[in-house]
């Protein structure tokens, strides 16, 4: 199931962005997966926090002309999710405020990034804009998924963290 949604993710991010070319549509769908995957995991850290570097890895290399920068950050926002896990519920609202959260702290990561290897400019108005502009589509997008997620979950008994 951990596969099956990282690669629905990693696909549907690409057609998405390929396809839709709304400014206020930018998909995040593979980061998200992140959330998702988190609950099957739990009791497996060290695996959980593999596969994110490996997932920020293939982000680098299939949709940015970086590399390992996605990775590492995929790493740090899977502590993250790892550190807010502890603290709340795995349940549908509080994955989309952990989405919320995680959307803009990957907005704020590399838009740092960017400023400080000067490709950008500091202005705040378009890290707004960046996440701003992250959220509808990613939001729809993680409650789809939690919801589907769940329903296989429940009916084929796969443990999840609750």
């Amino acid at each position: 199931m951990i596969i099956f949604i990282i690669l629905i993710s990693f696909y549907l991010e690409g057609i998405l962005s390929n396809i839709i070319n709304i400014s206020f549509l930018i998909p995040l769908f593979t980061l998200l997966s992140l959330i998702i995957i988190y609950p099957y995991l739990f009791n497996r850290k060290k695996d959980y926090f593999i596969i994110c570097f490996i997932i920020g890895l293939l982000y680098d290399i299939g949709y940015t002309d970086t590399i390992f920068l996605n990775a590492f950050i995929f790493l740090l926002i899977g502590y993250i999710i790892h550190l807010i896990n502890i603290v709340i519920t795995n349940n549908w609202f509080n994955v989309i405020i952990i989405s919320l959260f995680v959307i803009t702290i990957y907005r704020l990561i590399t838009y740092l990034v960017l400023i400080f290897i000067n490709y950008l400019k500091p202005n705040i108005e378009l890290l707004i804009n960046s996440i701003l502009n992250s959220l509808i589509i990613n939001i729809i997008y993680i409650i789809v998924i939690y919801k589907v997620t769940d329903i296989i979950s429940r009916k084929k008994g796969i443990y999840k963290m609750n």
